[in-house]
């Protein structure tokens, strides 16, 4: 196989990988401005439990630079932060989970939402401290404990992911080979 053949190969398979990260980012958009007005909608109704479901989705839809998380989490923290001071304990947790749960699902190499991230955190830690009341004698412990629990990451770490990403360009690679042979 010529040099030209070659070059050409890996230039449409580099146009096919920049069309399918298109098309991927491209949903991600409309779904997110989809769950976005359906959050709005629940939440204009009221509905508070439906509007942090859909700007938990919303935000989720992970694009950089897409207005749809960035108002996905201004929802949850507005409802989080509403529903405590109504006295709405469950819903505050609810949402606070939410901003949580969002954060961690859309990290990768790096948490794009560490800000909202540690202010869930610690904003679930004081709500913990709050449920657990008389029931603990320091405050503080409460505090320490609930945090230590939220700190917990199972996910799996960086050499993991490295080694799965360069088990995947191997066996692309690989086929690459046999393909083009």
């Amino acid at each position: 196989m010529t040099t030209a053949k070659i070059l050409r190969s890996v230039a449409v398979g580099l146009l096919l990988v920049v069309l399918g990260v298109a098309a991927l980012t491209a949903r991600a958009v409309r779904e997110g401005e989809r769950q976005m007005r359906e959050s709005d909608a629940a939440f204009n109704r009221a509905d508070l439990t439906s509007a942090v479901l859909h700007a938990r989705a919303a935000a989720v839809m992970y694009a950089p630079g897409a207005p749809h998380v960035r108002r996905g989490y201004e929802r949850l923290l507005a409802i989080a932060v509403g529903a405590e001071a109504a006295g709405q304990k469950r819903t505050a947790e609810s949402a606070w989970r939410s901003v949580r749960g969002a954060a961690l699902e859309t990290r990768h190499v790096w948490v794009p939402h560490r800000a909202e991230l540690a202010r869930a955190d610690e904003n679930l830690a004081r709500l913990a401290r709050a449920a657990e009341g008389s029931e603990v004698g320091d405050p503080q412990l409460a505090v320490a404990r609930a945090k230590a629990e939220l700190a917990r990451d199972d996910a799996p770490g960086t050499l993991f992911l490295g080694v799965l990403v360069l088990g995947f360009a191997l066996a692309l690679g690989g086929l690459g080979l046999v393909g083009f042979s």
